[in-house]
């Protein structure tokens, strides 16, 4: 079985510091889903998770982006407990995890297990990436910014980027978290009909 997920944040995960750095974001949505092998979905959520309205505040940044406030997450959010345990649910049945980014995604998910169990848990299923596998289909130029650091690869596409090129498509509520994971299985689907995915 294969789970897809995404978080929508606080901030950026930062990759250069542990996941138990104390300035790592916090998940204000999570969304998961829970696929059989042919894409055929088995089970799924999608919360708003409160990170701690009062003592963690989200920023106007990361709100412009996805859309969720401090209000939205202090009024309708789950606790990131709770969050995580519907996580730790669907995950244990899977025998994939999938997600576009999920050097980032992954990243949130053990910040967060690290925050509140007090030890670092690594995901140690197999991980899938679709940025990384649509990357030199999808072919964009390098960024200004890549090249000047010396990277001549395509740019990673963004995943209304891959639903652009392979369903010639808008991706409508990018940035909502279940919006994204639907999204995902779509192209992980795409991908392994291209046989760019094994098995």
């Amino acid at each position: 079985m294969i789970l897809f997920f995404d978080t929508e944040t606080t901030g950026f995960f930062m990759d250069r510091e542990p996941v138990d750095h104390p300035g790592q974001p916090y998940i204000v949505q999570l969304a998961a889903q829970l696929c059989e092998d042919d894409g055929r979905p088995v089970a799924s959520f999608s919360f708003i998770v409160d990170p701690g309205i009062g003592e963690i505040e989200i920023p106007d940044k990361a709100s412009a982006v996805h859309g969720i406030t401090n209000e939205i997450a202090a009024g309708f959010g789950v606790s990131s407990e709770f969050a995580l345990s519907a996580f730790t649910h669907l995950y244990q049945r899977a025998d994939l995890v999938c997600a576009h980014n999920i050097k980032f995604d992954r990243g949130v998910i053990e910040a967060a297990i690290a925050r509140h169990y007090g030890k670092v848990m690594p995901l140690r299923k197999a991980l899938f990436c679709t940025m990384e596998a649509a990357s030199p289909i999808v072919n964009l130029p390098p960024t200004e910014r890549m090249i000047a650091a010396g990277f001549t690869k395509p740019k990673p596409p963004k995943l209304e980027e891959c639903i652009r090129h392979f369903f010639d498509e808008d991706l409508t509520d990018a940035h909502d978290a279940m919006a994204d994971v639907v999204a995902c299985r779509r192209v992980y689907l795409h991908l392994k009909r291209l046989e760019t995915v094994d098995g």
